[in-house]
């Protein structure tokens, strides 16, 4: 997603989809939505910097 509000809405889709079936995954992403978000507190230019701990996607 480009932006925080665009993941929101897919992490959203993703509860409704695949919450029933997979229940307990997806309570376990629930509960850290805030951590797996943050990626979006920081701009975009140091998006590819902080997705990846290899050197040389950076």
């Amino acid at each position: 997603a480009g932006t925080k509000a665009e993941a929101n809405v897919a992490f959203n889709f993703f509860v409704e989809t695949y919450g029933v079936k997979w229940d307990k995954a997806v309570a376990k992403l629930v509960k850290d939505r805030d951590a797996l978000l943050t990626l979006y507190d920081y701009p975009a230019e140091h998006w590819k910097h902080i997705r990846t701990s290899n050197p040389i996607d950076c």
